[in-house]
């Protein structure tokens, strides 16, 4: 109950604030010590050092400034600590009535977001009581107590098993708090106890270490950094815990309040002494860590300067660079077929960074046609100079709708363990596999500008939108039919197929251009449009008489 409550806490907090966190992060930042005191506010209100440290490190706080926002987050977690170490299960039940009172009646996605953190607080409260209760019997037991006492005998071992411990609860909070509990009801001493918070604070130094361990050496300066300082901080507390607690009763003669005072402390300690030599760490970590290896990004290799270029020899160069935007997207959609029928959690990575290349080429080649579009060109060059900027602004927007829309989806799909149903699978799987057929006919279109492929692009556009209206109607059909259907489902599956619908649109537009300049297009589909007829020379003279008038 305490870790699904700070769960509870955590999601409620990054639903009320977790926008506005984001560009205070992003836009706001600047420096070692803002990102000290940023860390402490981040762990205070998402109660969690580890989610703070995951979080800036994905909006790029990184090297000296993320080892310092690491220090300022843990000292955070002590913050937490000592307000959750009063004995305040008294005010659970109100906590919990107000946080689903705001749910229920929550009017946005904030008032959402503070009731669920005020139901998890409260059940966080009420956990830490039936904890306490439920650690009395355990003082009498003989068995626990030689267990606990022959393990801190080895000072070191007891640090060790602390920090695995707390690795594997991913929680440094739950872990003071619940060695404050065992402290308070006298199952454990109070100098074990502060022995055991030396390796809590290891312990939880090491997530954030192998949770980016597959990540750049930027991202893996800061976690390591840390880790290196708390350990050691607990080298130079271990042999002065029985000193420190004789300095902590000075302070108070609560043991569970010891054991959260020699938390704060440590962490403070640590921070101050980290603060000092933040960027002399963090370059020689950075010195230390194995080079990388990157694989050269892709980028527009045939674009030579106009000037020197002949018109037609540029607009093949363009067609050269195009084909491979063709090619990163077309494994963009393999990346997201997939991730339609399984659970893939390196997808939405992959997708921003391959959707980064394709901005990268859109951004370079439509620059290059611009200028080539101001030379002295004929006619039918300039005609494709268009074409060509239509055709790369729409892959663009294809590589836009697979990360900033299908992605999501298919991510929030996974969240919320959804199964379409097998009509739906089989809806989704036919739809794509027609995007697949048609693109390479756009790209077909696209550097021929042949007229019968282009008729053969708008008749498969034809064909896939009846196809497309039937699977929407079928699935509405059987949803409406069902006993108990999933509105969330439905609703992802429709905005799904709309994508859909959107990207085959992009492949088919370069279709239009083409059968345009043949005439053979018509200019409305409305049957009572009327073509608009052409100005005369009496049409001229009677406005110029009206103006004077």
């Amino acid at each position: 109950m305490l870790i699904w409550g700070l769960k509870r806490v955590q999601q409620g907090m990054k639903r009320a604030f977790g926008g506005r966190l984001t560009y205070f992060i992003r836009d706001r930042f600047a420096g070692v010590w803002s990102a000290l005191g940023l860390g402490v506010l981040l762990t205070l209100i998402l109660q969690s050092s580890t989610a703070s440290a995951l979080l800036a490190a994905s909006l790029g706080v990184q090297g000296e400034a993320g080892l310092a926002l690491l220090l300022g987050a843990d000292v955070g977690t002590t913050l937490v600590a000592l307000i959750l170490s009063f004995d305040l299960s008294a005010l659970s039940p109100l906590l919990v009535a107000i946080g689903v009172f705001m749910e229920l009646r929550a009017k946005d996605k904030r008032q959402h977001g503070i009731g669920e953190a005020l139901m998890g607080l409260g059940l966080m409260l009420l956990a830490l009581g039936l904890l306490r209760q439920q650690a009395v019997p355990l003082e009498g037991s003989e068995l626990f107590s030689e267990m606990l006492r022959s393990l801190v005998a080895e000072p070191w071992l007891a640090i060790l098993f602390a920090a695995l411990l707390t690795f594997l609860l991913h929680s440094s909070l739950v872990m003071v708090l619940l060695l404050a509990g065992l402290v308070g009801a006298g199952v454990i001493g109070v100098e074990s106890g502060l022995l055991l918070i030396l390796g809590v604070n290891i312990g939880s130094a090491g997530i954030p270490v192998y949770l980016s361990r597959k990540s750049s050496n930027a991202k893996r300066v800061a976690p390591l950094g840390n880790l290196i300082l708390r350990t050691i901080g607990a080298m130079a507390f271990s042999p002065w815990v029985t000193e420190v607690h004789t300095v902590l009763n000075y302070v108070s003669v609560d043991p569970a309040w010891q054991v959260v005072l020699m938390h704060c402390l440590f962490n403070v300690t640590v921070a101050a002494f980290g603060m000092l030599i933040v960027s002399k760490l963090a370059g020689w970590i950075d010195t230390r860590l194995p080079r990388e290896t990157l694989a050269p990004l892709p980028s527009p290799k045939y674009l030579k300067d106009v000037q020197d270029t002949a018109p037609s020899a540029a607009l093949a160069n363009v067609v050269r660079d195009t084909l491979t935007m063709g090619e990163l997207l077309e494994d963009m959609l393999r990346e997201v077929h997939l991730g339609m029928t399984e659970r893939y959690d390196a997808l939405e990575k992959k997708i921003h960074q391959s959707d980064d290349i394709i901005d990268d080429f859109h951004q370079q080649i439509n620059a290059y046609l611009l200028e080539l579009g101001g030379q002295d060109l004929t006619e039918d060059e300039r005609h494709r100079c268009q074409d060509l900027l239509l055709f790369i602004t729409n892959i663009e927007h294809a590589g836009d709708t697979l990360e900033r829309s299908m992605t999501l989806l298919l991510k929030k799909k996974n969240s919320l363990h959804i199964d379409f149903t097998e009509y739906e699978n089989e809806a989704l799987d036919a739809s794509m596999k027609t995007i697949f057929k048609v693109m390479p006919m756009s790209f077909q279109v696209m550097m021929s500008e042949d007229v019968s492929s282009a008729r053969g692009l708008i008749q498969a556009k034809h064909e896939f939108n009846t196809n497309h209206q039937k699977y929407l109607d079928g699935q509405q059909h059987r949803t409406m039919q069902a006993d108990k259907a999933n509105p969330v489902a439905h609703s992802l599956f429709t905005d799904l197929m709309r994508d859909i619908k959107r990207l085959h649109s992009h492949f088919t537009a370069i279709a239009y251009p083409v059968l345009n300049r043949e005439g053979e297009l018509r200019t409305s589909r409305w049957r009572g449009y009327s073509e608009p007829q052409p100005i005369t020379e009496s049409d001229v003279v009677e406005t110029n008489v009206e103006v004077k008038r």
